[in-house]
């Protein structure tokens, strides 16, 4: 697992640009290296000796047997391969009652037994303090996903299930902002868009690894969520039984978004939760212009990075956002150059753990730096005063998704080059909670959970083609 304590990550998110560059500034971004030559051309013995491993290629269930399990009214719960798919449908309160009446058990265990109770309790998080930062972001909540969560404490006890609050559904929402402050959470999670000149038939290919931690098994209550509002649009989303949002979703308009952590002094309570204003994205959006309209005008509260992408034009955007700031990506975008010792794509966005922005840097060097002994005051002042250090994971996974894209040529990647980028290399990672790549155009989703007893990333589990035409009807 990737940790490091928060004044060090701080500090080396605003450094590794820098550090970088020693080594970038040898090698074009699209430069054949040693690591990028075909096996093929090799022409010695010696030389061939140190050609790359095979990429692991995951398995895929292209054509998995789908069960229906339990029905709740409009709502039904079925077991595709080794997923849970719960299909809401209707006012928010009766999606909200199909939840938790299908899936009580289940959010029961997540959170009085499994995940919340491991990652919160039994920490030493206090009631007290999780019930007030989550009463702030609630402030913030539109009235219909308060319905919402109402309607699935109501279904749990109609279930015959005990001891389920409104104040634990809340956590759904909430959890990942009190986790986000906790110096001891590593930073993870990769995520790339591409489409156009690299894909076979220029349509938009999202991958995306959920790197947080395996051994406190929420992967045991793992969920595909399925919304069909009234009068909406229909939506998924990658998540967890008890919780009305996630971190990974595709809209029947073909929107797609994903996220990753990126820390930022501009962080605060009093703000609409990622899990929150990530539905709010697929829920409300059907063009790319609007998703990055809601990102803007939405309260944030912390950190974070996402690629957002629409399957229909086929583009991207990459955003960097906290709660003051939403710097927004395109491909080729002059922001991501030379200044920060990046480097942007046709075609293409990814995103991992750090600021791109010099801006964005030079204010983390300049918060923090004092921290580890180092005062930051300019742009200067952080060139000059940098240790050598080596280069960090995080930027590792930004520059080899860019090569491996490269690598594969123009109008050759398809969704098993993307399984391999999110299983291979620095991308890949033994923390992975679940793993997908969406196919919005096609309106198919391939989805691996990270393993239980014993914990297994995700990347080194089988992925399931979930076809999601039949319910985004």
């Amino acid at each position: 697992m990737r940790q490091r304590s928060r004044a060090t990550m701080y500090i080396l998110f605003a450094v590794i640009i820098w550090t970088a560059s020693v080594i970038f500034a040898q090698t074009a971004p699209d430069a054949q290296t040693k690591s990028e030559v075909k096996p093929a051309e090799k022409k010695s013995t010696a030389i061939s000796k140190l050609a790359p491993k095979p990429l692991y290629t995951p398995d895929i269930v292209e054509k998995p047997e789908k069960k229906l399990i339990d029905k709740e009214g409009a709502g039904k719960l079925y077991q595709v391969n080794d997923h849970l798919v719960c299909v809401m449908e209707g006012t928010p309160e009766e999606m909200g009652y199909q939840h938790g009446r299908l899936l009580a058990k289940r959010i029961h265990h997540i959170m009085k037994v499994g995940y919340l109770q491991k990652a919160l309790w039994s920490r030493g998080y206090k009631p007290e303090y999780v019930n007030a930062q989550s009463a702030r972001m609630e402030k913030h909540f539109p009235p219909e996903y308060i319905a919402e969560l109402q309607g699935i404490v109501k279904g749990v006890k109609a279930a015959g299930v005990e001891g389920i609050s409104y104040e634990d559904a809340r956590l759904g929402l909430t959890i990942p902002e009190l986790l986000h402050f906790d110096p001891d959470m590593p930073p993870g999670c990769s995520n790339f868009a591409v489409w156009g000149k690299w894909t076979t038939d220029g349509r938009l290919l999202h991958g995306r690894n959920l790197d947080w931690t395996v051994e406190a098994e929420a992967q045991d209550d793992h969920v595909i969520l399925i919304w069909r509002p009234k009068g909406g649009i229909p939506f998924m989303m990658v998540g967890w039984a008890g919780s009305i949002g996630s971190v990974s979703g595709m809209n029947a308009k073909g929107i797609t978004i994903g996220e990753m952590t990126c820390m930022s002094p501009d962080a605060t309570f009093d703000g609409l939760p990622l899990n929150a204003i990530m539905r709010r994205v697929l829920e409300k959006a059907e063009t790319l212009e609007q998703a990055v309209e809601i990102m803007k005008n939405t309260p944030r509260t912390s950190g974070w990075n996402f690629v957002i992408a629409d399957g229909k034009i086929p583009d991207a955007r990459a955003l960097e956002v906290d709660a003051k700031n939403c710097d927004v990506y395109a491909p080729m975008d002059p922001k991501e150059g030379k200044e920060t010792m990046h480097w942007a794509m046709q075609d293409a966005v990814r995103r991992t753990n750090h600021p791109i922005s010099a801006e964005r840097l030079l204010k983390l060097g300049q918060t923090y730096g004092h921290e580890i002994g180092i005062e930051i005051k300019t742009m200067e002042d952080l060139k000059a005063k940098l240790p050598l250090l080596l280069l960090q994971n995080t930027y590792q996974r930004y520059d080899w998704l860019g090569k491996q894209i490269q690598q594969r040529g123009e109008g050759k990647f398809d969704v098993k080059d993307a399984l391999q980028l999110l299983a291979n290399g620095p991308v890949f990672g033994d923390d992975t909670l679940h793993s997908f790549v969406f196919d919005p155009s096609k309106q198919v989703a391939y989805v691996a959970n990270a393993g239980s007893n014993p914990p297994k990333t995700a990347t080194r589990m089988t992925f399931t083609r979930l076809d999601l035409s039949e319910w985004f009807k």
